[in-house]
């Protein structure tokens, strides 16, 4: 019989009997024809015609398979993925009739093979009362493969994607049959997975020969993907088999890359950024300030893996260089799941072969809605799937946002509401000497120092503290250069703090701010920031008196009910999507009384807060932990020569202690640098569980 008539058969039978027929004998290749056109889907049985979308089967977890049904639920979708690779390689065999000989007769016995595993998973399958075609089936490998144009994307998309990944699957879920005492399954999967390192390793073999031989095995195969395919396709759900890869003929280096590898499997990813430059950029109203300020560059390009701790592993984060390797399996080891990573240009633009460019996405999510985070996301807006998210809100309203002459007018509104001492708010000078009017007014109340402020800041920079009634030559030079360049400053008496804290909320066009979570912040006595803190309950982190406070003061209803319902009425903030952070804190009136000055700041954009409430997920639920970025010239005050040294010391020193926790295995103790210390300029953000998160 010849190759060609087989396949045609395979392909075209509309019966599992001729469908998984095989002949006796050598196939002869004498006739192959001419190359074949397949449009539409394979000939298949009444019941086992792909499935429509969103008509899924649930799949059962691996603590579900005791029973004898559920295994069968799991054979049946393993048998529809050995179907579909028999009809693939019929295709395939039909598609490229002048492919070498040896390729064409391997395919033959590889299809022969997947023919009887389709069989042995049936007959599995009926002792738990379960047909092929029963269930609905997925589509989704031959709607991936079927058009391919060369043998090369043959090879590349089944053998090397597919396949690949089933290596994992036969894998774990032969041992985990094992383990229940169901050995003729766990038997069978053991025979597909040494049959499966065969088939990836001839699909290995020819994807070499065909290849562009100055391109490495791992670059070579991307190049030959086109989403919804990706190397993330080519891992299964399930432990990663470095073993199984290794006998196949993998390098060391293609496995290493894989491991690491992440992409979005079919979930709408969200796409992250970290523009620290936000609040300058809002001030200029231009994108390219962010690359203007030295301090903000460098902090965006060493701790630009920061949107990761706040994504899903489907997700991408844009970055200006990618983490090693190393870096990234430290991470991996610690249970943080890493998301995709798209590289950008020198000057911060998409690269032109970006695969997102021309693909549906779900949200941007930006450190800050401004001016260079709408140049660069803007474009993207169309692809948004969610029209609610369908927007890159940045206009002069989104900067009114920034200003800490707003966020003082909306603490006066709060306090004169909810009757907070005035000292709880600045007030807001447009020159020198309303600037001196205001000092006089707190002198004439008690307070000796005050604090002036830039309406456009960050983290403490763009802020000086004055003595009340006496502006020395220093002070002038700075308040006339901001007065000058921002036309205002803000005038706060200076507090005698018991406790910072930051509250973080959810931002969703139209609707009302939502709180997600509190943590404390750590300041110098400059007010610059320094670090937080979070753990399982809130008012633990603070001092016993600052909690007795908040709970005085009526803070749960304050921070859950009048700031939301304050807050949503700001000009563009009913637009803004995204986080949204408001920073406060507990002090000592000049009576030695306690009080909560309930709004400092208003930070329309993700916060160091945000990011450490976010790291609780890779954290035991019951741990204190704090996240730091300590600069370069801390890490030498503290004795050490450079941050990679430092980061070596934490590693050494406080390594990062995983257990089984109530939410999982997660992070019981030690410190993880986030960051990569090899390459970072200036900055490093750790995250340390237990005893040293308090410190």
């Amino acid at each position: 019989m010849e190759i060609r008539d087989f396949a045609e058969k395979v392909l075209e039978a509309n019966t599992l009997e001729e469908k998984l027929w095989a002949p006796e004998g050598r196939l002869t290749d004498e006739a192959p024809g001419a190359a074949r056109v397949v449009a539409g889907e394979p000939g298949r049985p009444v019941g086992l015609h792909f499935a429509a979308r969103g008509e899924r089967v649930r799949l059962p977890r691996g603590d579900e398979l005791e029973g004898a049904e559920a295994r069968a639920v799991l054979l049946h979708a393993f048998a529809n993925h050995e179907l579909l690779a028999v009809e693939l390689m019929a295709l395939a065999l039909l598609k490229f009739p002048e492919a070498p000989a040896a390729f064409r007769r391997g395919l033959v016995h590889t299809m022969r093979e997947e023919q009887e595993h389709t069989r042995l998973y049936m007959g599995r399958m009926a002792e738990g009362g379960l047909a092929l075609g029963d269930l609905p089936v997925n589509g989704f490998f031959w709607k991936g493969i079927s058009g391919m144009a060369t043998p090369l994307e043959y090879v590349s998309h089944l053998s090397l994607t597919f396949e690949q990944a089933n290596l994992d699957y036969a894998r774990h879920y032969g041992g985990l049959f094992q383990r229940i005492g169901d050995r003729e399954t766990g038997d069978l999967l053991e025979r597909i997975y040494r049959d499966e390192i065969a088939h990836v390793g001839y699909g290995l073999k020819w994807f070499r020969r065909w290849k562009d031989p100055a391109r490495g095995d791992w670059e070579a195969w991307q190049d030959t993907m086109v989403f919804p395919l990706s190397p993330a396709r080519a891992k299964g759900n399930a432990p990663f088999n470095r073993e199984g890869r290794v006998l196949a003929g993998f390098g060391e280096a293609f496995i290493e890359n894989l491991d690491l590898y992440s992409q979005s499997r079919g979930r709408t990813p969200w796409v992250g950024v970290f523009n620290p430059a936000a609040e300058a950029c809002a001030l200029s109203g231009e994108a390219a300030t962010a690359r203007q300020e030295d301090a903000t560059a460098v902090l965006g390009r060493d701790l630009d893996v920061l949107p990761l701790f706040s994504l899903h592993r489907e997700d991408v984060v844009l970055v200006r260089r990618v983490p090693s390797g190393g870096h990234l399996r430290r991470l991996r080891e610690a249970g943080v799941e890493l998301p995709q990573f798209e590289l950008l240009g020198e000057r911060g633009e998409w690269a032109e072969d970006s695969p997102l460019l021309g693909r549906k996405l779900g949200r941007l999510r930006p450190w800050g809605w401004s001016a260079d985070s709408a140049a660069l996301l803007g474009p993207r807006v169309g692809q948004v799937g969610d029209a609610v998210f369908a927007s890159a809100p940045w206009d002069e309203e989104i900067r009114g946002l920034y200003a800490k002459t707003g966020s003082a007018g909306a603490a006066r509104h709060l306090g004169q509401e909810r009757g907070f001492p005035r000292e709880t708010w600045g007030a807001v000078a447009e020159d020198v000497g309303g600037v001196a009017a205001a000092l006089a007014e707190l002198g004439r109340a008690g307070h000796g120092r005050a604090c002036l402020k830039a309406p456009f800041g960050m983290a403490g920079r763009g802020m000086i503290q004055v003595k009340v009634g006496e502006l020395g030559e220093r002070e002038l030079t700075w308040l006339r250069g901001v007065l000058e360049k921002q036309g205002g400053v803000v005038v706060e008496a200076w507090l005698d703090r018991v406790a910072d804290f930051s509250c973080q909320y959810e931002l969703v066009p139209g609707e009302r701010p939502r709180l997600k979570g509190q943590v404390r912040l750590r300041n110098d006595a400059g007010g610059r920031f320094l670090g937080c803190e979070g753990g399982p309950s809130f008012a633990k982190l603070l001092p016993p008196e600052a909690a007795r406070c908040l709970q005085e003061s009526g803070a749960e209803e304050l921070y859950r009910g009048a700031l939301p319902a304050l807050l949503e009425k700001l000009p563009g903030l009913g637009r803004l999507h995204g986080s949204l952070g408001i920073d406060a804190f507990v002090y000592r009136d000049l009576a030695g009384a306690v009080r909560l000055r309930p709004l400092v700041e208003i930070n329309p954009r993700t916060t160091m807060g945000r990011v450490t409430l976010d790291l609780r997920r890779w954290v035991d639920p019951a741990q204190r932990y704090g996240f730091r970025v300590p600069h370069r010239r801390a890490v030498a005050a503290a004795g050490f020569g450079t941050l990679p040294e430092y980061a070596r010391h934490l590693r050494e020193c406080d390594p990062v202690r995983l257990g089984e926790t109530s939410a999982g295995r997660r992070m019981t103790g030690g410190s993880l640098v986030l960051n990569d210390a090899d390459v970072a300029e200036g900055f490093l953000g750790i995250l340390s569980v237990g005893q040293a998160g308090g410190s």
